[in-house]
């Protein structure tokens, strides 16, 4: 597969996941504290698995993109997963995100993640994985922190499309989590996915 035809599938899977963001959040059934644990547990023990394989370590500085490593790719995500839970934080207070990450129509919000995933570099790989099992419990336990209502109820959070920055996306503590989950089981599709083309086999 050339390199050309799998950007272009990256850019269509990009687009489909940020119609997916960009989308209300709209429960279908009533949640709960437990529920939503469960969803961020089942997560971490699939990152596990991953993280667990000797091809991941022995690989961590290989390009899976035109510009990360995998290191870099998993400092993306140690990033994002403490900026929805520092989010998550101010939501459980009752209030909306009063900043915002402008997310270009295409690529995301390139800026934020380019600056987030350079303050990340100096960090080992250990530190990063490190980092995404602390942010995820620190999720964890504000679930419980917090009533039923607040957990569902919506606000705006900090991200805005960068042609309407006037229009921040609306979500719920729970929308955020559902957020985490869609997002990283991205990611993690794409590591399992480059696996699989340089090397062959399972994980």
């Amino acid at each position: 597969m050339s390199h050309q035809h799998i950007e272009m599938l990256l850019q269509q899977d990009w687009n489909q996941l940020l119609r997916h963001y960009s989308a209300p959040f709209r429960p279908s059934i009533s949640l709960r504290p437990a529920s939503l644990w469960i969803h961020l547990e089942d997560l971490l023990l699939e990152w596990r698995e991953v993280w667990s394989s000797d091809w991941f370590a022995a690989n961590q500085n290989k390009l899976i993109t035109s510009e990360w490593t995998l290191k870099d790719l998993t400092a993306h995500i140690a990033s994002w997963a403490g900026e929805l839970r520092a989010q998550a934080e101010i939501l459980a207070g009752g209030a909306g995100v009063s900043y915002q990450i402008l997310f270009d129509e295409i690529g995301g919000p390139r800026s934020w993640n380019a600056e987030t995933v350079a303050v990340h570099r100096s960090q080992s790989l250990e530190e990063l994985v490190g980092e995404i099992e602390h942010e995820t419990v620190r999720f964890q336990d504000l679930l419980y922190e917090i009533d039923v209502p607040t957990l569902v109820t919506e606000h705006p959070i900090g991200i805005a499309p960068t042609g309407a920055p006037e229009k921040p996306w609306i979500r719920s503590i729970a929308g955020l989590v559902e957020m985490r989950c869609i997002h990283e089981r991205h990611h993690m599709n794409r590591i399992i996915q480059w696996k699989r083309e340089e090397f062959g086999g399972d994980l």
